[in-house]
């Protein structure tokens, strides 16, 4: 988790081991929550140590976030682990651009230099979701956003994002639609309110650029999308009640914004209880 925040969240549902990979903030939060933390310098190992966490050591590979950079941090790191016998849970990394088969190869050499540094034996963590199609020796793979199917050639994504009609109205020719006169009505017809909008996550720069599955059918969305839905033109086979699929795959929305699917899922976790996320 990105947080002690999500980490407190996350251990709701599990009793299984949860890492806060950012900077930690509320180490008291972190004991009480039995949250696992990264650490990267004496600061915040000192700090672990002091609230009894589980420690986690990262090495940076070229992000320039967080992890050790230089032999010598990672000397002093070493001698102070010996010193206060500290046994780390893991020792972990982050590649920034596996698509990039010579950089993420000199970064992992990069790596095993300043693990080396380490004299304990500890599990290795690799980051990225490609990072299992290299010739690298790790006991553990962070996949991140290919659990959700992306980034990887041959997966097939797994999250849909589905609501429910919630009213059914008939607009004559002339007529307006939604917010700032954007869509004028064309031709009688039937239109179909949905309730999820920018207030869910809904990028308002998609207003009338998407179509939604009701009942198997596409149906294209009008006018400018509200904070708390939006509109679809339909026809007399839709019905109140009927469940919309807002989308199937991100990467729809991710090439309309001009984006990636990672800020068209994450924006997504502001939905609310009418939405469902299957």
């Amino acid at each position: 988790v990105a947080n002690e925040i999500e980490g407190s969240k996350a251990r709701r549902c599990t009793n299984k081991p949860i890492l806060v990979v950012g900077r930690v903030k509320n180490y008291r939060l972190c004991r009480e929550k039995n949250l696992e933390i990264m650490v990267d310098d004496i600061e915040s190992i000192e700090k672990a140590e002091k609230f009894g966490l589980g420690m986690h050591l990262k090495i940076n590979c070229g992000m320039n976030r967080f992890g050790l950079s230089s032999l010598l941090a990672a000397r002093i790191v070493n001698k102070y682990l010996k010193e206060h016998k500290i046994c780390l849970k893991s020792i972990f990394c982050h590649f920034p651009n596996t698509d990039n088969k010579i950089q993420t190869k000199r970064q992992y050499k990069r790596f095993l230099k300043l693990r080396n540094c380490i004299s304990q034996k500890t599990v290795l963590c690799l980051g990225g979701s490609n990072v299992k199609d290299y010739p690298f020796e790790f006991d553990m793979i962070r996949v991140g956003i290919g659990l959700y199917g992306y980034e990887r050639y041959g997966l097939l994504p797994v999250l849909k994002i589905k609501s429910q009609v919630v009213k059914v109205f008939y607009a004559h020719k002339g007529e307006y639609i939604g917010y700032g006169k954007k869509y004028k009505v064309k031709k009688c017809g039937f239109f179909a309110i949905v309730p999820v909008g920018y207030g869910d996550g809904l990028f308002r720069n998609l207003s009338g650029r998407f179509c939604v599955l009701i009942n198997g059918k596409s149906y294209h969305t009008v006018g400018n999308i509200c904070m708390d839905m939006f509109f679809v033109k339909i026809d007399d086979s839709v019905k109140v009640g009927d469940d919309v699929v807002v989308f199937d795959d991100a990467k729809v929305f991710a090439k309309k914004l001009g984006s990636i699917t990672y800020e068209v899922l994450t924006n997504f976790s502001k939905l609310r209880a009418d939405t469902v996320i299957e």
